[in-house]
C-alpha cells in the first residue's frame, strides 16, 4: 500500500513526535547543524526512528527540518544540500522498510521574510527549496512534509518545489496563533484552500500550541474545512514550554496529549501525531487510545471554489450578487497611473486600491501595461504592494504569458487570470500556467479570426476554448467567460448579442464575466448605459463585472435617464439621438476621479496617513513640504510619531498585521531620515541608548529586525549587533554606548538561557541596566524569573521600552 492509498483507510494516520529534544538527550551541548548528523552520526537518527515506530508511528519525519539551501548557508553547509537531504531520507528509509512504514521528508521554514515583509524575492525562496526536494526524493521518502509554515507564500512556495521537483505526495502544514491566524494574517480556510489549490495532497496545522488548543481552532473551522475534500493533519505541541531549573520543560502527559489528539481524530483529522515536547511516550498513549476505536470511511468530496488573497477567501458557491471587480488599476485610462508605472512610484496604486475596497470590490484587476516599460518587473512590484496594501483576492490582467508567470509566483493566494483566448499562441503559453499554478481564468470569445459582432460566432468560439480547457484537466468551475464587449455607439447591436452570450453561457452553469465600461465609450453620462447594461446582464446570469465599484446600481425602476439608455440598448434610438439630446448641454465625457478627502488634509495630517497607509513613495516630499510651514520636532512628534502610535494601535487589536505593520515602519523611517540632520539641538523627543541583538547560539532575527527599525523610528539611538552575539559582546557594547537599555530576542527554547546569563553577567559587572526580553518560546513568568522585562510583541516592547525610559 504506498501512502496515498492509506490516506483512504478509515484509521488515523500516526506520526511521529519531537527530534530536537531526543537529540539533546543524546548529545548534550551539540551547537552545530542538527541535519549534519545525518552524514556524521546516522546511527543516532536511526534509533530515534525506531523508538517511534517502536511506540506506534507509521510515519516518521526525516531530520531535514533545516535542510534548506538558506538555512544550510547559516552553517557553511549549501553545497552540500542534496547530499544532506538524501542522506536523512535514506537512514529514515532504512528503518521504515523494517517496519513497513513511511518516511516523511521533513522541510521546514528558511527564516526568511519574503516580499512585501522582507527583501527575499520569492524565486530564491523557491530555488533554496527545489535541491532539498530533490535529495529527499532520491534518498527514499514516500511523501513530503512541510511543516511549521507562518507565511502562506513561504508554504506556497515551498510546495510548488516538491510539484516541480519530485512525484511525491506532499503533506503542507501551517502554523496557526490562537487567534486562528498565522503571524502574517492568515486564517486556516483561506490558507488550507490555497495550499490545497497548489497540489498538496494533505494540509494541516502544526507546532506553536498543544492538542486542546487544536480541538477549538479545528471545531471552529471543520465544517468549512470539510467542503475542501482533502485529508486534514495535525502534531502539536506538549502543551506550552516552560523553564525550569534552567530547562526547558513541556508539562502536558502522554494520556492527555493522547485524549486531545484523539478527539481531532474524532473529528476526521487523518493524520496525527506529535511536535515539540512530544517523545515515543506521547505517541505510545495516541496509539492506544486510536487503537480501541472504529473510524468511519473516508470520504473526499470537494464542493467549493474559492478564490483567495494572504488573509481573505471569496467562496464563489456561497457569494450572493455580483462579483465586483475593480476596474481602476489600469493605466489606458488613467494618466497619474501610467506616470506612476514608468517612473517606479506605487502611489497611485496604494489609494486606488484602498478605495475601491472600501467602495465594495470584491477582487481588484490589475493592469501595469503601459509602453517601453518592463512589464515583468512593473507587475510583480504591482503584486507584492497590494499584496500588503488591500485584503482582497487580484485579478492578474495581462496577455503576456512572462508577466502572467511571475505575478503568479510572487502572489500569496489563487488568483483569477485575466485572460485567456482561442488563439493558438495563447492557448499554449497560458494552458501551463493554469495547470501549474492552480487559479482561476477569464476565458475571451475570440479567436484566431478575431472578435465577431453576432452571437452565435462568439458561443462558438467561447465553447471551442471550454472544450479545449477541459480536454486539458482545467475545472470548468474555476472559469469565466468573457463574452467581449463592443462598444454599442460603434457596433450597433452588439449589446443585444453579448447579452445573448451571457445567457447561454449562464444555463450551462459557467461563470460569466464583462468588462462593463467599453459599453458606453463615445457617450456622454455613460454612468446611465454601464448601469443599464449591468442589470440587462445579470438578469441573463453575469457572475462578476470589471467594473467602478463606487457606481454600481442595481435597480428595479428605471429613472428618465436610464430609461432613455435602455431604448439605446435595445436599438429603438438608433445612433442614441434622443439620449444625446437630453444631455446636450452636458455632452462632455465624463473625466472620472474628483478629489478625495485628502486633499482637505494639512501637511502634517498627510505625513500622518502617509505613515498610517505605508505610502512610502510620497513620505520625502511630504516631509519636506511640511519643513516649510512646521519646525522640525513638530513634524517628528505630531506626525511621524503619532502615525507609528496609531499603528501600533491597529496591530494591537487585529485590524493590521505584519505586512502593514512593516510597511508603515519603513515609511516612518524614510520620512525621519529626512529630519534627522534638522533634529539636532532641537526639542523633539529623545527616548535613550539601545543594545539589541538575537542572544548566543539562536541565528533567527526577523522579529528583532522589526523591533530595531520601530525603535528607532521611536527616538531610540539603537546598536543592533545582529544575530548569535555571545554574552561577553553584549555587556561590552553595552558600556560602550553607555546603553539605557538592552533587548534580548531568542526563538528557541535551547538558548533562553542566554537571557538569563546575560542577566546575571549585568549583575557581576554592577552595570544597572534594564533588561527586556522577548521572542517565541519567551514569556512574562520567564522574563520575571531572570529579573527582565518582557514584550509580547515588537509593539508591546516599545511600548515597554519607552514606559522604562520615563521612570
Amino acid at each position: 500500500m504506498n501512502f496515498k492509498e492509506k490516506l483512504l483507510t478509515p484509521e488515523p494516520i500516526i506520526i511521529d513526535g519531537g527530534m530536537g529534544s531526543l537529540l539533546f538527550q543524546k548529545i548534550p551541548g551539540y551547537a552545530g547543524s542538527f541535519e549534519l548528523l545525518n552524514v556524521e552520526k546516522p546511527e543516532i537518527l536511526q534509533d530515534i526512528h525506531r523508538q517511534y515506530f517502536e511506540a506506534g508511528s507509521e510515519l516518521v519525519e526525516t531530520n531535514t527540518f533545516g535542510g534548506s539551501i538558506i538555512k544550510l548557508a547559516e552553517y557553511g553547509l549549501d553545497h552540500r544540500c542534496a547530499e544532506i537531504n538524501e542522506a536523512g531520507a535514506a537512514l529514515a528509509r532504512k528503518v521504515a522498510d523494517e517496519y513497513n512504514g513511511f518516511v516523511g521528508g521533513s522541510v521546514g521554514p528558511t527564516g526568511r521574510l519574503i516580499e512585501p515583509m522582507g527583501e527575499t524575492p520569492a524565486e530564491e525562496i523557491y530555488k533554496s527549496y527545489a535541491e532539498q526536494m530533490i535529495g529527499l526524493e532520491r534518498g527514499g521518502a514516500h511523501v513530503i512534509a512541510i511543516e511549521t509554515m507562518n507565511d502562506i507564500q513561504e508554504a506556497k512556495l515551498a510546495l510548488m518545489a516538491a510539484r516541480d521537483n519530485t512525484s511525491l505526495p506532499v503533506i503542507c502544514s501551517m502554523t496557526f496563533e490562537e487567534n486562528g491566524k498565522t503571524m502574517t494574517g492568515t486564517d486556516m480556510l483561506t490558507a488550507f484552500s490555497t495550499l490545497s489549490e497548489y497540489g498538496a495532497q494533505v494540509v494541516g496545522a502544526n507546532c506553536s500550541m498543544g492538542p486542546a488548543a487544536m480541538v477549538k481552532i479545528f471545531q471552529d473551522n471543520i465544517q468549512a474545512l470539510s467542503r475542501l475534500g482533502i485529508p486534514l493533519s495535525v502534531w502539536s505541541n506538549a502543551g506550552l514550554p516552560e523553564m525550569i531549573d534552567g530547562r526547558t520543560v513541556y508539562r502536558l502527559s502522554a494520556d492527555s496529549f493522547a485524549a486531545s489528539s484523539l478527539e481531532l481524530a474524532d473529528m476526521g483529522v487523518k493524520v496525527i501525531g506529535g511536535c515539540c515536547g512530544t517523545t515515543p511516550e506521547h505517541i505510545a498513549a495516541l496509539k492506544k487510545a486510536v487503537s480501541g476505536k472504529t473510524f468511519s470511511p473516508r470520504r473526499y468530496e470537494r464542493s467549493y471554489s474559492y478564490i483567495t488573497s494572504r488573509s481573505k477567501v471569496l467562496d464563489l458557491e456561497k457569494h450572493r450578487g455580483l462579483i465586483l471587480l475593480g476596474e481602476r488599476l489600469n493605466p489606458t485610462a488613467r494618466k497619474k497611473f501610467a506616470e506612476d508605472l514608468r517612473e517606479g512610484r506605487q502611489t497611485f496604486l496604494r489609494a486606488e486600491s484602498r478605495k475601491q475596497v472600501e467602495e465594495g470590490a470584491h477582487i481588484l484587476d490589475i493592469n501595469v501595461g503601459v509602453p517601453s516599460i518592463d512589464e515583468t518587473t512593473a507587475m510583480n512590484r504591482s503584486i507584492i504592494t497590494l499584496s500588503s496594501t488591500v485584503d482582497v483576492p487580484l485579478m492578474i490582467d495581462s496577455d503576456n504569458a512572462e508577466v502572467i508567470e511571475r505575478a503568479l509566483l510572487t502572489y500569496p493566494g489563487i488568483p483569477i487570470v485575466n485572460s485567456i483566448n482561442g488563439k493558438e499562441k495563447s492557448i499554449r503559453t497560458v494552458i501551463p500556467l493554469l495547470k501549474r499554478f492552480g487559479c482561476f481564468v477569464v476565458a475571451l470569445c475570440l479567436d484566431d479570426s478575431g472578435v465577431h459582432q453576432d452571437a452565435e460566432k462568439r458561443i462558438a468560439a467561447g465553447q471551442r476554448l471550454l472544450d479545449t480547457l477541459h480536454s486539458e484537466g482545467i475545472d470548468l468551475s474555476r472559469v469565466f467567460v468573457d463574452p467581449l464587449i463592443l462598444a454599442e455607439s460603434a457596433e450597433p447591436g452588439s449589446a443585444l448579442e453579448t447579452l445573448k452570450v451571457i445567457e447561454y453561457f449562464s444555463k450551462k452553469g459557467i461563470k460569466t464575466s464583462i468588462g462593463l465600461s467599453n459599453i458606453s465609450f463615445g457617450l456622454p453620462q455613460r454612468k446611465h448605459i454601464n448601469t443599464v447594461f449591468l442589470n440587462l446582464a445579470l438578469a441573463r446570469g453575469l457572475t462578476a463585472a470589471i467594473i467602478n465599484p463606487s457606481a454600481v446600481r442595481i435597480i428595479d425602476q428605471y429613472s428618465t435617464e436610464e430609461q432613455l439608455a435602455l431604448e439605446f440598448l435595445e436599438g429603438s434610438d438608433p445612433g442614441a439621438a434622443r439620449y444625446i439630446a437630453h444631455f446636450r448641454e452636458s455632452s462632455a465625457v465624463e473625466s472620472g476621479a474628483s478629489p478625495g478627502s485628502a486633499a482637505q488634509r494639512n501637511s502634517i495630517e498627510q505625513i500622518f496617513y502617509a505613515v498610517v497607509e505605508g505610502n512610502v513613495d510620497d513620505i520625502e516630499e511630504q516631509v519636506r513640504t511640511a519643513l516649510k510651514e512646521h519646525d522640525p520636532p513638530s513634524i517628528m512628534n505630531q506626525g511621524l510619531l503619532r502615525a507609528l502610535e496609531k499603528v501600533g494601535e491597529l496591530y494591537s487589536t487585529g485590524e493590521y498585521f505584519l505586512p502593514q505593520m512593516i510597511a508603515s515602519a519603513n515609511t516612518m523611517k524614510k520620512g525621519f531620515n529626512i529630519l534627522k540632520p534638522l533634529l539636532a539641538g532641537e526639542s523633539a523627543e529623545k527616548r535613550g541608548k539601545v543594545v539589541i541583538c538575537t542572544v548566543k547560539g539562536d541565528i533567527h532575527d526577523i522579529g528583532k529586525n522589526i523591533v530595531a527599525m520601530m525603535m528607532e523610528n521611536h527616538g531610540f539611538e539603537v546598536r543592533d549587533l545582529g544575530k548569535d552575539v555571545p554574552a561577553e559582546t553584549i555587556i561590552q557594547a553595552a558600556r560602550d554606548i553607555s546603553a539605557d537599555l538592552i533587548c534580548l530576542s531568542s526563538l528557541l527554547t535551547t538558548t533562553m538561557n542566554e537571557m538569563r546569563n546575560i542577566s546575571e553577567l549585568l549583575k557581576e559587572a554592577k552595570l544597572d541596566i534594564p533588561l527586556l526580553v522577548g521572542g517565541a518560546v519567551v514569556n512574562e513568568e520567564y522574563a520575571k524569573s531572570i529579573g527582565a522585562h518582557y514584550g509580547k510583541d515588537a509593539v508591546d516592547g516599545v511600548n515597554k521600552a519607552k514606559s522604562l525610559m520615563a521612570r
